[in-house]
């Protein structure tokens, strides 16, 4: 059985919860740790557990073998690297870490001693994503020639100014590292990965210090196939809307927006595929999986699904879907796209990025 402590008790983290509450067997729950004493003695009440309000302690105190991260971006790295340093496997919300150099020293920690490290890229553990990964890799859609993913929402009817997502600083960025890197990290997931990135940001609403509230660009993968992204935080009125297509030469994917604005955190659209055999047959990939058999998923939850999954790798000593390593992928697209940005839009390749990290990271 493996032990887990829960390192950050709000925002994200009470979409973890339900894995300990539904599926104890699976993810045991055996410490809460947060800055903010209340929040972390009331989650552990609820398990039985004890609770800590500083991460180190926790670490060398709690009889635990693993830790989710639950935490702020800029201090994904140091918990990270402590957790690993402690002997503890780990799974951290996204993105891995705002900074590239850090992320390869978190991968490289990890194989030195060991230890499973997996990223918080849950919409790949979403059964219609995956029952779309399937369908991709069979080659229903014919080679994938284009792509283009949206992340679309006024933060501000999310969270108050003043949250630190509005503090480039802290979040290592805005709109890109903070929402599309989920879109970035699926497209990478039925594509392969980007090549080169080529993008414009700006910030216009003043509640956003250091950090975008608009980006677009152009991406070209390894695989030859081309996308386009777009992010845009502070639309008035605009409601949440993750959506992305896949363009192939027998089939075209897409996913519909849910259309309202929802407080917090909301699920993802189900893709619907129009195939050139049948164009008319519109049908949502959840329908496909059924008449298809199941996903290999155990349930309709992706964040339990992660967890879950974070727990077999620990114990089977396999390499998670998710891992750091994969991660490096995603996280060197959304730095070369703000690298490009920073350049007035001058196509940045991601391999020269990660060949710099590396450096950095010795």
């Amino acid at each position: 059985m493996t032990k887990i402590g829960l390192i950050g008790a709000g925002g994200i983290s009470e979409l973890h919860l339900p894995a300990y509450e539904d599926h104890p067997d699976e993810a045991t729950l055996a410490g809460v740790c947060d800055v903010d004493g209340e929040k972390a003695e009331a989650v552990a009440a609820e398990f039985g557990v004890d609770s800590w309000t500083d991460h180190e302690t926790f670490l060398a105190e709690a009889d635990i073998d693993a830790v989710d991260v639950a935490l702020p971006h800029h201090v994904h790295y140091p918990v990270a690297k402590a957790a690993l340093e402690a002997g503890n496997h780990v799974l951290i919300e996204k993105p891995l870490a705002p900074n590239l150099a850090d992320c390869v020293e978190l991968v490289d920690l990890a194989d030195e001693r060991d230890l499973t490290l997996m990223v918080g890229q849950m919409q790949r553990y979403h059964p219609p994503y995956r029952a779309l990964k399937e369908r991709v890799d069979a080659g229903e859609l014919g080679d994938i020639r284009h792509a283009r993913c949206d992340a679309l929402v006024n933060q501000g009817d999310l969270f108050p100014e003043g949250h630190w997502l509005y503090d480039g600083e802290k979040a290592g960025g805005g709109g890109v590292i903070g929402y599309s890197v989920h879109k970035l990290d699926l497209l990478r997931y039925y594509l392969g990965n980007v090549e080169r990135a080529a993008a414009w940001t700006r910030t216009v609403d003043d509640a956003f210090e250091g950090a975008e509230d608009y980006a677009t660009g152009m991406l070209e993968f390894e695989s030859g196939a081309i996308a386009d992204f777009s992010v845009a935080l502070s639309a008035p009125a605009m409601p949440y809307t993750e959506s992305f297509w896949l363009l192939g030469d027998d089939g075209v994917v897409h996913t519909l927006p849910e259309g309202q604005q929802q407080e917090g955190y909301v699920g993802s659209p189900t893709p619907r595929i129009n195939s050139r055999d049948d164009p008319d047959a519109r049908k949502s990939f959840e329908e496909i999986a059924a008449e298809g058999g199941e996903t290999d998923l155990p349930t309709s939850n992706a964040f339990v699904n992660e967890i879950r999954h974070f727990v077999e790798c620990i114990e089977t000593g396999t390499e998670p879907l998710t891992s750091g390593r994969d991660n490096l992928g995603t996280m060197a697209a959304v730095r070369a796209i703000y690298e490009s940005a920073d350049a007035d839009g001058e196509r940045v390749r991601t391999d020269d990025l990660l060949a710099e990290a590396r450096e950095g990271a010795r």
